[in-house]
């Protein structure tokens, strides 16, 4: 269960990342890339963390 609710989570931030780097290159509006960094760095604990579960396992 905890593995399903972790994939899910680190899809939805890798496409809110994705919207948010492709407003970015559209716009060049500054404030944008603070969600950026937030949306990867979610990303990134996200995966560290599944891939701790998938190890104990």
């Amino acid at each position: 269960m905890l593995n399903t609710i972790l994939k899910w989570l680190l899809i939805l931030s890798a496409a809110s990342l994705l919207v948010n780097v492709l407003l970015f290159a559209g716009t060049g509006n500054r404030t944008l890339l603070v969600n950026v960094a937030g949306n990867a760095g979610l990303g990134l604990v996200l995966a560290l963390y599944l891939g701790i579960v998938r190890k104990k396992r």
